[in-house]
């Protein structure tokens, strides 16, 4: 929990961070603030709302301002004293299994876990494997990729996983929770988890959640959360596309292709590809 002071220090320098955005404003005409301040994501982020609000905004860069409590900070205490469109925009995360989405004016909350599974387009990843294979033709190389089967193979794993992930989340935050290394509950190459590690994990989690609650209380938590999500199960919305759904798609990738691409290249090119329909209301949220 911060204390005053950290809260102090904390305004202070999101307000050091937002006031870079003067020195760009010949180079803008709205103002954008994320949270991922990873190498990379500025470009990344930039493309993808070139494409979404280009036609009305010119955008040449973006600010990180370093996680989501500190996007969220910024937003609550925007005062706007140079009367410019500005936008915040933040993770949807775990949130989203409870139904919990906050979209106002000035913050927009991803539909998604993270900007990571905008990637997760069956005909960008396509085009970049046929773009990378000097043979193979896309019919073919559609065939091996078989998008629809790693999706079933892998779906049913994730929901209970991060099900679990959501109330680890709520009644053990101590315990290692999404960070956890996918690579170590996979079985193949082909980018499909292992069903016994998975179980073994959510095992794990489950045995620290049983501290705190009951065995009748966690089933009932599960199957409320499960209740919330029934007519809208897409892997894509729910599961992190950072930790989880990209490793895994690009191993897929790398066992069909001879390629070294990295995933920074990855995101760089499927960002100018990839379905944005799901973000198309993002316009609503611009704050004037």
């Amino acid at each position: 929990m911060l204390t005053s002071w950290s809260v102090i220090m904390l305004e202070r320098r999101l307000a050091a961070k937002k006031a870079k955005s003067v020195f760009f404003e010949e180079r803008n005409t709205i103002d954008i603030y994320i949270e991922d301040t990873a190498i990379g994501y500025r470009k990344i982020y930039k493309c993808i709302l070139s494409r979404l609000l280009g036609e009305n905004f010119l955008i040449n860069d973006i600010f990180p301002l370093g996680g989501k409590s500190a996007v969220l900070c910024s937003w609550e205490n925007d005062e706007n004293k140079r009367n410019r469109p500005r936008i915040y925009i933040v993770d949807g995360d775990i949130d989203l299994l409870s139904g919990i989405r906050v979209c106002q004016d000035g913050l927009y909350t991803l539909p998604y876990y993270c900007i990571e599974n905008l990637f997760i387009c069956e005909r960008s990843i396509i085009d970049i494997l046929v773009e990378e294979d000097p043979e193979k033709e896309h019919d073919e190389l559609y065939g091996l990729l078989d998008f629809e089967g790693w999706e079933r193979a892998n779906e049913k794993l994730l929901f209970d996983l991060f099900i679990t992930y959501s109330i680890v989340k709520k009644h053990a935050p101590h315990f290692t929770n999404v960070n956890y290394q996918v690579s170590k509950l996979v079985n193949n190459n082909r980018g499909e988890l292992d069903p016994e590690k998975v179980k073994r994990r959510i095992s794990d989690l489950d045995r620290a959640v049983l501290d705190k609650i009951s065995t009748d209380e966690l089933k009932e938590e599960k199957e409320k959360i499960m209740l919330n999500i029934k007519d809208d199960m897409r892997i894509k919305k729910y599961i992190s596309g950072k930790d989880y759904l990209l490793p895994l798609i690009i191993t897929r990738m790398k066992s069909i292709v001879n390629t070294k691409i990295s995933n920074l290249n990855f995101k760089n090119r499927i960002s100018n590809k990839c379905y944005l329909g799901d973000l198309q209301d993002i316009s609503k949220s611009i704050l004037y």
